[in-house]
């Protein structure tokens, strides 16, 4: 179902599982669902994940995904930019290829006619007047390869789903430095996480600092249920479940984050070589507004828990 390799099971593997056709499977409401397989070897068999997306038409603009006004409004103004690079991190199911989608939408309605270029490993939703390039796990069409030959073709806006080595990162910060807008995901637990994981991959500090325009990191935490939630006696609200939310007390989520965008005393730090403990410290100094700091303007509107931030944070 999912396009495996069935005759072979010492190597992890991914897949998409589809409808009749190609079709993408429907579901019963009628909203279109993406199932992704992954199946790992182990010493007991196949170890097997289906992760199960769900097209929500509500999620679809950019000012409707639930940012503070603040990093909204530094996402937009980053939408009218001609060039630079906008780095999305965290981990697996927080949102990153919804905010990607929401942005190209955004940059669409906003200049109509635009050259946007995506490539991503798989295509997880159709966006009309974007140029959607699918990579295969198995193929000879890297996102490296297929990096190099699209700077060739003058895209004005670039997607890359994901950096995950450092000859894509040197592409995509070298297709920055060269008059592209682009925007991709890496895996790192915040901003600072991200600057650094580019140092690492041996970017040069001043090319990190020159081609980066901002980090976003963000995470999607549990919304308390509406039908049932109980407010204490010191004003927050506190989950109780009902028959509506499974007796849960949550249903649905909601986006909270933080975002840095690199102004002189960042990019002095970088320049450095800084540590991360350093590179905390000049984001502290600055005021920057941390994830949870984020998630308490949701507290503080009963829209979710200290409980769930914190679990969701990891602090």
């Amino acid at each position: 179902m999912g396009n495996l390799l069935t005759y072979r099971n010492d190597i992890p593997q991914e897949g998409r599982i589809e409808g009749k056709r190609g079709q993408p499977v429907i579901s019963e409401s009628g909203k279109v669902i993406d199932k992704r397989l992954a199946v790992f070897p182990t010493i007991h068999g196949q170890r097997a994940v289906v992760r199960i997306f769900y097209e929500n038409d509500t999620l679809t603009e950019l000012d409707k995904l639930g940012f503070n006004p603040t990093i909204e409004s530094a996402l937009m103004d980053f939408a009218r930019k001609n060039q630079g690079i906008l780095l999305l991190t965290g981990p697996a199911g927080s949102g990153k290829s919804t905010t990607l989608a929401a942005m190209m939408r955004h940059i669409l309605q906003q200049f109509p006619g635009k050259s946007i270029v995506a490539l991503e490993d798989p295509v997880e939703r159709a966006i009309g007047g974007v140029t959607q390039v699918q990579i295969e796990p198995r193929g000879e069409m890297t996102f490296p390869v297929a990096l190099r030959s699209l700077l060739r073709q003058d895209p004005q806006v670039l997607m890359i789903g994901e950096i995950r080595d450092a000859e894509t990162a040197k592409i995509a910060i070298e297709a920055g430095l060269t008059g592209h807008l682009l925007m991709s995901t890496m895996h790192s637990g915040n901003c600072s996480g991200a600057l650094l994981r580019l140092l690492e991959m041996n970017i040069e500090p001043y090319q990190v600092t020159s081609g980066v325009s901002a980090v976003l990191n963000q995470r999607l935490v549990r919304k308390l249920c509406e039908h049932c939630k109980e407010k204490t006696p010191g004003g927050d609200y506190e989950p109780q479940g009902c028959e509506k939310c499974h007796h849960t007390g949550f249903h649905g989520r909601v986006l909270l984050a933080e975002m840095v965008e690199l102004d002189g005393q960042l990019r002095q730090t970088i320049l450095k070589r800084s540590d991360m403990e350093t590179l905390e410290a000049t984001l502290e100094s600055r005021g920057h507004m941390r994830l949870i700091q984020d998630g308490r303007r949701l507290v503080s509107g009963g829209i979710t828990t200290n409980d769930e931030i914190q679990r969701v944070c990891g602090v």
